[in-house]
């Protein structure tokens, strides 16, 4: 059997002798009902936005969906002139790194011969004095 708030509410029970006291058990069953209440209605708030949240799931899945297919049929589209172009600018990318890279080593040769130098220089010196 389901209860719910109003049923914890309505219970009656009959007056004994030595029974508990009416009002003492009157009380403790409206404090039920009213957590009982609460978390029925909290239970139904929770259901609705699981609802909510499913149905936004289900957009972001169609939308995640519909948007593979796009990419799929935009990757039959590519053509082989379209991947000549893209293989040209990778390459044009990769040259122009290398150019990069080429001239930061011939100025690092460059500052090595110099420091090199000025230590053949500091060699001879220093043997010069000791003479």
């Amino acid at each position: 059997m389901k209860l719910n708030y109003l049923d914890v509410l309505e219970q009656c029970f009959r007056n004994t002798i030595f029974g508990y006291n009416k009002e003492d058990v009157d009380t403790f069953l409206h404090l039920v009902a009213e957590d009982f209440k609460g978390i029925s209605e909290e239970l139904e708030l929770l259901k609705k936005e699981i609802t909510k949240k499913n149905k936004d799931l289900e957009k972001i899945n169609a939308e995640v969906s519909h948007k593979q297919k796009e990419t799929k049929t935009e990757s039959l589209k590519l053509t082989p002139d379209i991947i000549k172009e893209k293989a040209k600018r990778i390459i044009s990318a990769a040259r122009e790194i290398a150019t990069q890279h080429k001239k930061k080593a011939a100025y690092e040769l460059s500052s090595l011969k110099k420091e090199i130098e000025k230590l053949k220089e500091e060699q001879k010196h220093l043997i010069e004095t000791q003479k």
